[in-house]
């Protein structure tokens, strides 16, 4: 393992997370086309609906995650991007060519790591990389400093490596030419935390060159600390695209405050956007659908002695949007 990661091995990535704050838009690349243009795609297998006219755009340079529960319909997206399956309807573009008509010029600007990572076991690691370094046509730059970042030695048959090994290499030959754009389903899988960290790092730094990062993980903390914006998807429809401080804007937020003596809960029920879930002597708590503004404003004409506002999770967001979409559904169906 590395040597020099030290007690704080976050303190790199959000230096690289802050890097990017300022400049070109985050480091992001305006172009003549941008890097994932998908307008009405939909992909039936046989009667089943996998993918429902979904449309979504994803800037150059821009880290994006791609979350959803399983058979949401991510890595059929995916799929159908890489031109591994075609669409019913549709399309795709990849900086400004078509998934189909152009799917081989596609693939050799992309690095891709698939949900399940197939290797030949009979080869060695390295074998295995020079080989993925032939069939994308570009040089592998970036290998040996992934192998030292990703603490890998691919000296030995793969048939030898443990699963988180694997996980390494699959990465590694994804990473390895520089591509502009990294397509990763589930990369930090089988990955020990210090290794997720110098994993996360890299993506930032190359997010930083211009390279475009797609990701799909159902580890919501390093979504929340990764990406730029975010998509939900549920079965096969786009729920919400945003940057994640938008989506969160959309919570409920609770506040809990303190007074220095009992207080009537009546008292803050013309406040628009706000109301009262619990009342004790003089502990309220309140929730917040709106700005803050005049919560802000009605405390200021009190003594406060405490107050606590927790901003929801990333977690909260997916699990409420989700939740969200469903009643939605239900009350559909209910009409229909």
């Amino acid at each position: 393992m590395r040597a020099d990661v030290g007690r704080d091995p976050g303190a790199r990535l959000r230096s690289n997370r802050a890097a990017r704050l300022v400049g070109k838009g985050r480091g992001v690349d305006a172009g003549p086309f941008p890097a994932i243009q998908i307008q009405s795609l939909t992909k039936y297998y046989g009667s089943t609906l996998a993918l429902d006219s979904i449309d979504l755009e994803v800037g150059r340079g821009e880290i994006f995650g791609f979350l959803g529960p399983n058979g949401a319909g991510k890595s059929t997206a995916i799929r159908v991007m890489l031109d591994l399956i075609r669409p019913s309807g549709g399309s795709v573009r990849v900086f400004g060519h078509d998934s189909r008509a152009d799917s081989i010029r596609i693939r050799g600007m992309t690095g891709y790591l698939p949900g399940e990572a197939s290797h030949y076991d009979q080869l060695s690691g390295r074998a295995m990389l020079d080989l993925l370094e032939s069939l994308s046509g570009r040089a592998a730059i970036r290998r040996d400093e992934l192998l030292h970042r990703l603490d890998l030695d691919p000296s030995a048959r793969i048939a030898r490596f443990s699963r988180g090994m694997k996980q390494k290499l699959a990465l590694t030959g994804a990473l390895q030419s520089d591509p502009p754009l990294l397509v990763l389903d589930e990369p930090t899988t089988g990955l020990d935390p210090l290794i997720q960290q110098e994993l996360h790092g890299y993506l930032q730094e190359a997010a930083g060159r211009g390279t475009t990062v797609f990701f799909s993980s159902h580890v919501l903390s390093e979504v929340e600390e990764l990406c730029d914006r975010v998509a939900f998807i549920r079965e096969g429809k786009i729920v919400a695209v945003d940057r994640i401080s938008e989506l969160r804007n959309r919570l409920v937020k609770p506040v809990e405050v303190e007074f220095a003596e009992s207080v009537d809960a009546a008292e803050f029920g013309e406040i628009e956007g706000v109301s009262v879930t619990s009342a004790e002597g003089s502990r309220l708590t309140f929730a917040v659908t709106s700005g803050m503004d005049g919560l802000v404003k009605a405390l200021a004409e009190r003594t406060v002695i405490d107050l606590d506002s927790v901003p929801p999770s990333l977690e909260e967001t997916f699990l409420h949007l989700y939740e969200s979409d469903r009643r939605g559904n239900s009350k559909e169906a209910e009409i229909e």
